[in-house]
């Protein structure tokens, strides 16, 4: 009868908690150095945050021309119908 329980205690031992060399974080716990700033990861950053606003005013002024376009086309349809 305890041949049963002792076969569960090792299957829950050996899956419960894994090695802790398997289980170590990839990431590193510290604080960056504020007197030494990383000047490549600020200007890959910098860069990267002013190419997607560009791309963004790009496409906002492009959905306002749309916009106004439609809004001309939807305007002159209606006075060719009530004329």
């Amino acid at each position: 009868m305890a041949a049963p329980w002792q076969a569960v205690r090792r299957l829950l031992r050996f899956s419960g908690h894994p090695t802790p060399t398997l289980s170590r974080s990839a990431f590193t716990a510290r604080r960056d150095d504020s007197s030494k700033p990383d000047w490549l990861k600020v200007s890959v950053t910098l860069g990267s945050t002013i190419a997607i606003w560009i791309l963004i005013l790009k496409k906002h002024d492009a959905d306002t021309k749309e916009y106004e376009r439609r809004k001309a086309e939807k305007e002159s349809t209606l006075l060719a119908k009530d004329g």
